[in-house]
């Protein structure tokens, strides 16, 4: 096998390079245009669609561009203080020429929140914390509200463009609330040196609060609501993989790689790179769609310890409920006919689901005049049908 096949063509896991991207280059140019154009975007994506390689891949294509990207996940921060001192950190250190000037720029713009400056001149780098003590006595929401503003004054002053992308955009509101959208908005509309992007993967949460006419973000900015990529993109793209390495697939190997993975971006690489490391060690060959079902049965294998603690986790009306969406695909889950199938009440299947939902083991996906269930990862329902095989 060459050497250059020895590489796995499929990743996972892991933010993507703009040139690894399939089929996303309209949605990367709006993300890119809005940043440039100084607007507002809300990037509203099911996890594992691709939203945090979309937002990498803008930031890598405007590295040379004089803008100021300032990325983070808000879900990584155990709370929104935290989430502003690393906003402000980051800002201080890019739109400041030293070190020096950045905790001067600090005290001098942000007085009133009592910031604390550490330097680490080995590595160059800047933490902020707020408050004498480095602890905070000021109620967050309003740290992230005043620092956002510190941010464009900073970005005016320095006559350069700011971007503030906020990853996992969902998880400020759940902890700040109605008052948070009220204030965010009411913050971020009066700046005209940074631009938005608010990125989020509670999609019916995001959906419902900028698309209500009596809630703030309503027209704040524009929307993107990321879907699935065209099967015929996947098919030129693991076709082109798996023949770069000197394998062949077939054509209904491909298609059972889709089916398998319900043409989710994360799971379509994840069980493509199974299948290949398969046929690597099995040393080449063809890819049928027989060695796609023992590649996945590997997959599920190994994630067997992370699955089965998911589902010890659950109660039983929520495993119940599961095995619902699982087994009637997520559809007419409140029928009649369902509820009596599995013995649940049509408030507590709403409940359960609900719950499954809040987890962020399903999410809702509305179809025609309908709602659907999916599975975040339908990796999961392989595993289950396995397992519980395997228990008889």
């Amino acid at each position: 096998m060459p050497t250059s096949a020895r590489q796995n063509p499929f990743e996972f896991g892991g933010e993507l390079k703009a040139t690894s991207l399939i089929d996303r280059e309209q949605e990367l140019d709006l993300v890119i245009r809005t940043i440039e154009n100084g607007g507002k975007l809300f990037l509203i994506g099911p996890r594992r669609y691709g939203k945090t390689s979309i937002l990498a891949a803008a930031e890598e294509r405007l590295a040379d561009s004089g803008v100021v990207v300032l990325r983070y996940d808000a879900e990584i921060y155990e709370s929104l203080g935290r989430l502003a001192e690393a906003l402000l950190a980051g800002a201080v250190k890019q739109l400041t020429p030293t070190l020096e000037k950045a905790g001067d720029t600090v005290r001098r713009l942000a007085a009133k929140l009592k910031p604390q400056i550490d330097y680490d001149l080995a590595d160059q780098s800047i933490s902020v914390t707020f408050g004498a003590s480095g602890k905070s006595t000021a109620p967050t929401l309003p740290l992230l509200t005043d620092v956002l503003t510190i941010i464009d004054r900073m970005a005016a002053g320095a006559q350069r463009r700011a971007a503030v992308i906020l990853d996992e955009f969902q998880q400020i509101i759940e902890e700040g609330g109605a008052a948070a959208e009220r204030q965010i908005r009411g913050t971020v509309q009066r700046h005209h040196h940074t631009a938005y992007v608010f990125a989020g993967s509670k999609t019916r949460l995001l959906a419902d609060i900028t698309n209500d006419p009596a809630r703030a973000f309503w027209k704040l900015g524009s929307r993107l609501f990321l879907g699935p990529i065209p099967r015929e993109a996947w098919r030129e793209f693991l076709e082109r993989g798996f023949a770069n390495s000197a394998f062949k697939i077939q054509v209904d190997a491909m298609e059972r790689i889709l089916d398998l993975a319900e043409e989710v971006p994360f799971n379509i690489q994840q069980l493509a790179n199974a299948c290949w490391e398969m046929l690597r060690a099995r040393g080449g060959g063809t890819l049928t769609p027989e060695r796609v079902d023992d590649a996945l049965g590997g997959l599920v294998t190994r994630e067997n310890p992370s699955y089965t603690q998911l589902w010890n986790s659950l109660t039983q009306q929520q495993k119940i409920a599961l095995k619902a969406v699982i087994e009637q695909g997520g559809a007419r889950l409140r029928s009649a006919v369902v509820l009596s199938r599995y013995g649940l009440a049509s408030s507590t299947m709403h409940k359960m689901l609900k719950a499954l939902d809040t987890r962020g083991v399903i999410r809702e996906e509305e179809a025609i005049g309908s709602i659907r269930y999916r599975l975040e990862d339908p990796f999961f329902a392989p595993w289950l049908r396995r397992a519980q095989r395997a228990a008889i």
